[in-house]
């Protein structure tokens, strides 16, 4: 009975961890194409692309991180060829505050919008 419950518990408790990943709302409001966007830290260094007008939802993970910091995003501009790297919010220990972060890219600009909705 003492094995049952063990197993029981860890298992629970495995399924109730929460994993570093972060969810990220990218709009492409652009009138160019977005080639290898890419959100980091993110452990997989998964690049994404976006098309005029597309919307993806995008999660990086952040299980390496064990500190404080800052996102950086960068993309390709497909009609310009130009990079563009873009600084923005906070995470803290490689957890996201926030529940989503919405990212507009506009043509001359990009705007960020946290999402609360955690209960704490």
């Amino acid at each position: 009975m003492n094995k049952i419950f063990f197993f029981f518990f860890l298992g629970v408790l495995l399924f109730s961890c929460d994993n570093n990943k972060g969810e990220f709302i990218i709009i492409n409001e652009s009138d160019f194409n977005i080639e290898s966007l890419n959100i980091m830290p993110d452990s997989k260094k998964q690049f994404i692309n976006l098309k005029k007008g597309e919307t993806k939802e995008h999660f990086i993970f952040m299980d390496e991180v064990k500190t404080d910091g800052s996102y950086y995003m960068s993309y390709i501009n497909s009609e310009s060829k130009k990079a563009v790297l873009k600084p923005f919010g906070y995470y803290t220990n490689g957890y996201q505050i926030e529940n989503a972060i919405h990212i507009r890219i506009l043509n001359d600009t990009i705007l960020v919008d946290g999402e609360f909705n955690k209960p704490y």
